[in-house]
């Protein structure tokens, strides 16, 4: 059985940022095979400019844009993947869409292994590129797409 922690959605704050640098370097799979001396200033340098991207473009990792709530960064350390928690997060989501009656919109890597997991409440994908898969979920409440329970 699976461990049900509680947490709580809050905004990232001065005294999260080694956790969120700790955070980005375990996602960024594609920088694993460079030498710790390579990779650490260059993981230190992306994460730095995702920051400031991220801050001038949207001010939460949710923003709402439109009619459309985006989930713009979600990511779990991978000893916390697989224990329900993506989905926790993403039912609290469509929850606050639903109440906003607003979609849910993100993009995801066509190779993440997330992309099962957006699946499975209800996403669906209605465009893409080469790389990426962008996705929503109708948060209409007589919308088809209701997260399972």
């Amino acid at each position: 059985m699976v461990e049900r922690l509680p947490w709580t959605l809050r905004d990232a704050e001065e005294g999260d940022l080694s956790f969120l640098r700790l955070l980005y370097g375990s996602v960024r799979q594609d920088l694993q095979s460079f030498p710790d001396a390579m990779r650490e200033p260059l993981l230190e340098l992306q994460f730095q400019a995702q920051r400031r991207g991220y801050g001038a473009q949207y001010p939460l990792l949710t923003a709402r844009l439109e009619a459309d709530l985006v989930l713009v960064d979600f990511s779990l350390l991978p000893d916390w993947r697989g224990r329900g928690i993506g989905g926790a997060v993403l039912q609290t989501l469509q929850t606050r869409a639903r109440a906003a009656s607003c979609d849910i919109r993100l993009q995801v890597a066509k190779d993440n292994s997330a992309l099962h997991l957006y699946v499975r409440h209800g996403f669906e994908i209605c465009a893409g590129d080469d790389l990426r898969y962008a996705m929503r979920w109708d948060g209409n409440p007589e919308g088809s797409n209701e997260s399972p329970n």
